[in-house]
């Protein structure tokens, strides 16, 4: 049985009076990958804001191996160090590599020494074949390979 990374229970969140989400349920194990698919204006964004702490859920809980962190007294950093959020919209340093977009990040937020986010950022640049294009300037790969990168 895989552990339970995420799970989110009855999340509920209003702008006023409009109800955007309501009742909303699931569950991300480890090793899964999940796709979140609706019309425009179903509340797909304003979820994926809950869950990443952008916006405050009206209801629910969201556990993070177990801990509500939807709750008060949250380090919303610290949380966020750990789930990340790939927006439609995003933007790549232009004047550095593919290598560096993904170290700068690693080194800036994380803390961590330029060879780690080196060794960190190869890894993952191989297990989305975009190891070749290390040393490209954005302007030089096609959009998808810039979500990718990114």
């Amino acid at each position: 049985m895989s552990e339970n990374i995420l799970e989110i229970r009855h999340l509920g969140k209003s702008f006023g009076t409009h109800e955007v989400l309501r009742d909303i349920d699931f569950t991300v194990k480890k090793g899964d990958v999940i796709s979140i698919i609706g019309a425009s204006g179903s509340g797909k964004s304003t979820l994926l804001r809950c869950v990443n702490l952008l916006e405050t859920p009206s209801s629910g809980q969201i556990l993070y191996h177990g801990t509500d962190v939807a709750g008060r007294g949250v380090n919303a950093p610290e949380y966020r160090s750990h789930v990340g959020m790939m927006f439609q919209s995003f933007n790549l340093f232009n004047n550095m590599s593919v290598l560096k977009n993904c170290m700068v990040g690693q080194m800036k937020v994380l803390k961590r020494s330029k060879e780690e986010a080196r060794q960190q950022a190869l890894k993952y640049l191989e297990k989305v074949g975009m190891a070749p294009y290390i040393n490209a300037k954005p302007r030089q790969i096609s959009g998808g390979q810039k979500q990718r990168v990114a």
